[in-house]
């Protein structure tokens, strides 16, 4: 089950910020972060397991941090809203990709689509449920 999905306008900031100026651009990110939740989810905190997908769509030469570095504070600021603790996520996909890849639209999230056609970089999140039994990777 997909509980929500939702977009972040602007690239991703990690929790690691040494500055004055950076630990602001860092609360300002997560302020985006909580209000685009608030936006789309209206209900308690779940208390189930979880598996997070966090795509960063982003419109440079390259990522603006690394992938474990990305989720972090996108995760924390969902806590106490979509879910109790952070704990919950039991499974994660963190992807990187370029906004101007190509892509098949097919099947898309329609928000995925929409974030995309606007052509600015973003940062899609979307909470569902766990994949169980969790498959393990096969031999190759």
């Amino acid at each position: 089950m997909v509980y929500l999905e939702f977009v972040v306008i602007g690239a991703p900031l990690t929790n690691q910020q040494s500055t004055p100026q950076g630990r602001a651009n860092l609360a300002t990110w997560r302020a985006a972060v909580v209000a685009c939740v608030k936006a789309v989810w209206n209900q308690a905190p779940l208390t189930v397991d979880l598996k997070a997908i966090i795509i960063n769509f982003f419109d440079s030469n390259q990522p603006s941090l690394d992938l474990d570095n990305m989720s972090k504070p996108i995760l924390d600021s969902m806590e106490g809203i979509v879910y109790v603790d952070d704990r919950q996520i039991r499974q994660a996909e963190l992807t990187h990709v370029p906004i101007d890849a190509p892509f098949v639209f097919v099947g898309v999230s329609p928000v995925i689509g929409a974030a995309v056609q606007a052509g600015k970089g973003f940062v899609y999140v979307r909470i569902e449920d766990p994949v169980v039994p969790f498959p393990l990777p096969k031999e190759t």
